[in-house]
Order: C-alpha cells, then structure tokens, then sequence
C-alpha cells in the first residue's frame, strides 16, 4: 500500500510538473493566465527534477520522508526513481506500465492506466482547461504565483480533497506541490535542479 501510494504521488507530480516553465504578467486573466502555461508547456520536449517528498498522516507523530528524480519524455514516457527510504522505480511508457519490475495488471493497472492517461494529457497543459477533472483557480499570493486544482471527477475526489501549486514569482517554475487527501493527510513535494529538453534517454 505504501508504494502503490509513493505511484500515485509521483504520477500527480508530474500534473505539477507539466505546467512548470509559465510566463505571465500580473495583469493577465485567470484564462489568459493559463493559456500562457498552454503555450509553455508545448515547448517541454523532456524535463528531469530532483524530489523531496513530505507525507503527514493522522495519529502519527513523525512524518514520512522520501526522494529521488523524475524523468519525462515526450509525448508519452515517463519514469519515477525513488532512491529514499528505499530504491524503488515506476516506468510509464504510453499504456505499459512498469512497477519495479513487472508490469501492472489488475485492478493497480487500470487505476495507473486512467492516472497516466490524465497526467499525460496535462504534460501538453490542456488538462487545465478539463473541466471535467478539476475546477481550477490561480492567483498571484505576492511571495508565490498559485493554482489550486479541485476535483470535480468522482475517482479523483475520493482520492484528493485539493491540489496546490506553488511557484516562484521570478522564474514561474514550480517549486512546491501540496496535495490534501479526501479523507485527512496530506503530502507536500519541494522540487528543485529542474533541467528541461535534455537528452535523458539513457537513464530513463
């Protein structure tokens, strides 16, 4: 369960990570706003970033902490390398589906399947404009430019209460993930060495 929970949060990072490189002013629209970060994104061909995730979970008293690097290839590859507390790695290549070194079947398949589907569709920043998986609002905090992500889609708001993007005012590239589970909890991701169009082949 820990890891299948590890999965998910690394494949929702990547719905962050899609919309990373954003060029806005503050006299934008909410709409003008995102269609910027439609327009950034299309110029994504590969990302790799380093991750630092945090999980709080109620009734106990220390946090969970892992970390490792993402990798993105576009149109459709992508792979997650935990390297703490433990070595562990999920590689996404359209519909095939790798969890450590099988591929998954089942009820862990269908659910990774629709979650990429719905990540790598974000990847393009289309998935901001899906109305139909999440109602997003963003705004200009000052100190932080933020999109926060409600779920509208049955599947996702029994997993998610809301998702919160955080990113630096200068560079528009995001630098904090927080999600809030729908049933308590929640599990906040720094990132940070972002490099993108790379040539990451060989490591994915």
């Amino acid at each position: 369960m820990k890891r299948i929970f590890v999965i998910v949060t690394g494949l929702i990072l990547l719905l962050a990570l899609g919309v990373s490189a954003v060029t806005v002013n503050m006299q934008q629209t909410e709409d003008e706003m995102i269609e910027s970060i439609v327009k950034a994104s299309s110029n994504i061909t590969s990302m790799k970033c380093d991750i630092a995730q945090t999980r709080r979970i109620p009734l106990m008293d220390e946090p969970q902490k892992s970390s490792g690097t993402m990798i993105y290839i576009k149109p459709s590859r992508f792979s997650l390398d935990y390297t703490e507390p433990f070595a562990w790695k999920l590689k996404v290549d359209g519909d095939n589906i790798i969890m450590g070194t099988e591929s998954a079947e089942g009820e862990a398949g269908r659910l990774f399947k629709g979650i990429s589907s719905m990540i790598l569709g974000c990847m393009s920043g289309e998935m901001l404009k899906d109305r139909r998986t999440f109602r997003v609002t963003v705004t200009d905090e000052g100190d932080q430019w933020k999109a926060l992500l409600i779920p509208v889609r049955r599947d996702m708001k029994k997993m998610f209460g809301q998702i919160e993007l955080g990113f630096d005012p200068d560079t528009r590239l995001l630098r904090r993930l927080l999600m809030e589970d729908a049933g308590g909890g929640s599990t906040e991701i720094l990132i940070s060495n972002v490099r993108l169009n790379g040539d990451y082949e060989a490591e994915w």
